[in-house]
This record gives C-alpha cells, sequence and structure tokens, in this order.
C-alpha cells in the first residue's frame, strides 16, 4: 500500500468518492442519496446509492391493499382513476407509485464513470469493488434532511446509546410525524401511540419501512 493511501483516512476517502460520484450521477440529473466503506484492507467495497433529487420532494403513504381489499375495490370502482377516489379511501400504491426514476442502465454508466475517476485518483491499494445501485424500498438515512420527504410513513431507528426517555431502550419503530433542523419525532408502534424525539446525532441507522400487500408485514417480520 502506497504511503499516500495508508494515511488518507476514512473521512477523506468517503469525501473525494462523493465529489466524483456526485459529478457523475449529475449528468444523469440524479443526487447522491449515501455512500457507504465496507470492509479494509484487501478488496474494500465501497457502495454509492444514486436517487431522483428528493429535496422539497414530499411522497405521501399508501398502505398497500390486502387480495380481498384489491378485489372489493374493483367491484365498486371498476374504471376508478386516483384522482376519483374518496379522500379516505386506501388506495393501492402498486400501479400509481411515484416512479424511482433510477435505472440500472443509470446505475451501470454512474459505475463505469466513478471507476475510471477512482482509477486517475488511485487511493485504494490493490483491489477494490464498486457497487452503485438506488436506496431501494427499505432505504437507509444518511442525514436528516432525507426524512422530510417522508412524513406519515413508517420508519425503524437504532440509537447509538439509549433514550434518556426510554431507558434501556434503542430501537424504535413508528411513523415519521415531524422532522426539524436536527430531530425528528416518531409516533410508536403502541397501544399508547406515544410520541418519541429522537435527535439526529444519536442515530446509529433509520431506515424506511416497505409494508408488502397480501400479508401487510414488513420484510423483517414476515421472515418470522
Amino acid at each position: 500500500m502506497k504511503e499516500q493511501e495508508k494515511n488518507i483516512g476514512k473521512a477523506k476517502l468517503l469525501g473525494i468518492v462523493h465529489d466524483i460520484a456526485a459529478v457523475a450521477a449529475k449528468s444523469f440529473n440524479l443526487n447522491i442519496w449515501g455512500i457507504e466503506l465496507l470492509g479494509s484492507g484487501t478488496r474494500p467495497v465501497v457502495r454509492i446509492f444514486v436517487d431522483t433529487p428528493w429535496e422539497d420532494k414530499v411522497i405521501p403513504f399508501f398502505k398497500p391493499l390486502s387480495r380481498e381489499e384489491k378485489s372489493r375495490q374493483k367491484s365498486v370502482h371498476p374504471m376508478a382513476k386516483k384522482d376519483d377516489l374518496p379522500e379516505d379511501d386506501t388506495f393501492d400504491d402498486e400501479n400509481f407509485s411515484e416512479e424511482s426514476g433510477v435505472s440500472v442502465d443509470d446505475c451501470a454508466e454512474i459505475s463505469r464513470l466513478i471507476g475510471l475517476s477512482l482509477e486517475v485518483e488511485d487511493i485504494f491499494a490493490d483491489a477494490w469493488i464498486l457497487e452503485v445501485s438506488s436506496p431501494g424500498l427499505e432505504r437507509n438515512f444518511y442525514e436528516i434532511g432525507q426524512l422530510r420527504p417522508y412524513l406519515g410513513h413508517p420508519v425503524d431507528v437504532t440509537l447509538e446509546l439509549p433514550h434518556k426517555e426510554f431507558a434501556d431502550r434503542k430501537k424504535f419503530r413508528g411513523t415519521l410525524k415531524e422532522v426539524h433542523t436536527n430531530t425528528f419525532t416518531l409516533i410508536l408502534d403502541n397501544p399508547e401511540g406515544q410520541e418519541c424525539v429522537i435527535d439526529w446525532d444519536s442515530v446509529k441507522k433509520a431506515h424506511l419501512i416497505h409494508i408488502f400487500p397480501e400479508t401487510n408485514l414488513t420484510k423483517t417480520n414476515s421472515r418470522k
């Protein structure tokens, strides 16, 4: 390993990767959602997530319908369009969900551009692996601003240390109610519907929960 590679540091390395990736993604009108550097030594993995711009975006949450609900809806609204349904009607987002705007071809071309630039920078010792993809259905959040479009959506949060108002508890699951400069509020999934205010700086990991149709279970729960 070259001396400059030994001393570059993870933070600086991620900064270099981010700057290169941002330029490549911008050429496809995409933004960097997050970057992860996994492993160390030989063959580290650089994982880059790209997405359509999310600033000032609001993504409505539609709970997926079960098979029975879909059948009942079709019989009641055989020719219904999304705007024709009553406000309180649960709608099937399978047909009207917002397109991600990130294609496999986009990811492949962005990966190629980033790979060429990283080869020129020569910041990795020997072999390394580059992965470029969209953030996915259960996307991780890398900054608090990314939460804002998902008000009303279910979110799973793990803290670095136990919450001061919920002794010995680090994991929380609930509906995202509010997002402020450095805190956000969840309505917890419990009978009391407690509200939990969380400081973003205390978050170890936070990700969106995707509710699957038919079972209405999350991916995590459906495996149990």
